[in-house]
């Protein structure tokens, strides 16, 4: 069974300075953070830590949460590139000498993982032979330059 975790960009403006991941400890990378996502009806998100720091039958309270642009969220695959690098919704990846955007694809009655061909094509990881190959090469967010190569 995959971990069921997300990735999202700190939404600096309401984090108020990039220097308060430090202030605070909250790990990221180069201001992603991973965990759990919440929000209250698509409002006020956050990526929060899977780590509790305390608990009891009426609340919970995380390590750490960190506010980020919901429009960076992105789910973990359950996918590692030939690297090791885990793979979520936005990456964009290399297949051999293609380019490729990670997307979360709902068509037919079903619900899968895969990558995009066309605007009209998204092929499911189960439809290649070999996941070895693909290699994240950057994503949406940071990296959208790499998109106008794929098609």
């Amino acid at each position: 069974m995959r971990d069921i975790k997300f990735r999202g960009k700190a939404d600096i403006e309401r984090l108020n300075e990039f220097n308060e991941f430090n202030e605070f400890g909250i790990p990221h990378q180069n201001g992603w953070v991973f965990g759990a996502y919440v929000h209250n009806g698509g409002v006020n998100p956050y990526i929060i830590s899977h780590d509790v720091a305390e608990s009891c039958e009426e609340y919970f309270s995380p390590e750490w949460w960190c506010p980020v642009d919901p429009a960076t969220v992105g789910q973990f695959t359950g996918l590692k590139d030939k690297s090791g690098r885990e793979i979520y919704e936005g990456d964009v990846v290399k297949y051999g000498d293609t380019i490729h955007e990670v997307v979360f694809e709902q068509r037919n009655n079903t619900a899968y993982f895969g990558l995009v061909y066309s605007p009209e094509e998204t092929r499911s990881f189960g439809h290649y032979q070999d996941l070895q190959q693909i290699e994240i090469i950057g994503n949406v967010h940071d990296n959208p330059e790499l998109l106008e190569e794929a098609w």
